[in-house]
């Protein structure tokens, strides 16, 4: 891998708009990046359906050159779940999981089954609720970073969880991490702005400016 890699990848999470993540392209192509964005409807396609669409998405952007990868959220487990689909040209040379839950989450374990969540969030938010699937997806073995916020203050998390371990609103902190060996960055952002928190960013840059 090259330090020379001048695109990226985004993958973004369940319910993920293109103007929460303007900072982040203006970032990043400010600084010689070009910026592919990968979007996808829960509420309207099938699990499998956006996992295809990534899979072709990532097939093309591999097929033009070396990119790098962030998966934001369930971005990241989407990601993950891909990566030994892949042929290994056209993996990402780094990977940033961003805010991006490794195990069942708790919040989605406490909303799975109130009907407005299933319908904002599909087969997507079964998913993350489910302990067995989670953990079946693989952890990568691609140069990976783990950014997570520990800004509590925004979200559903602390409604109901509270406030007793650091959590970002939505994803809690030991959801994120698969151990202390990791390459983590905590930075003080909560879960739905963290792409555009000025320390994720840096922390980004920095990931992906390594040799």
């Amino acid at each position: 891998m090259s330090s020379s890699t001048r695109q990226i990848v985004f993958i973004d999470g369940v319910g993920g708009k293109r103007y929460m993540r303007g900072k982040f392209v203006r970032y990043f192509e400010q600084r010689g990046y070009s910026v592919a964005c990968f979007d996808y409807q829960v509420a309207s396609q099938s699990l499998d359906e956006i996992k295809k669409n990534l899979s072709d998405f990532l097939s093309r952007i591999g097929n033009a050159g070396d990119y790098h990868a962030v998966g934001y959220s369930f971005g990241g487990v989407l990601l993950r779940s891909l990566n030994e689909q892949l042929a290994p040209p056209l993996r990402p040379r780094r990977i940033v999981l961003l805010a991006s839950p490794l195990r069942a989450m708790r919040l989605a374990r406490r909303l799975q089954d109130w009907k407005i969540y299933r319908f904002l969030t599909g087969e997507c938010g079964q998913f993350a609720a489910d302990d067995d699937l989670m953990n079946s997806v693989p952890l990568l073995d691609i140069p990976t970073a783990h950014i997570y916020g520990v800004w509590p203050w925004l979200g559903a998390f602390g409604v109901f969880f509270g406030f007793k371990f650091p959590h970002d609103g939505m994803v809690a902190a030991d959801e994120a991490l698969p151990s202390s060996q990791a390459h983590s960055v905590p930075v003080p952002a909560s879960h739905a702005f963290i792409p555009l928190n000025d320390d994720a960013l840096r922390a980004i840059e920095q990931w992906f400016g390594k040799v």
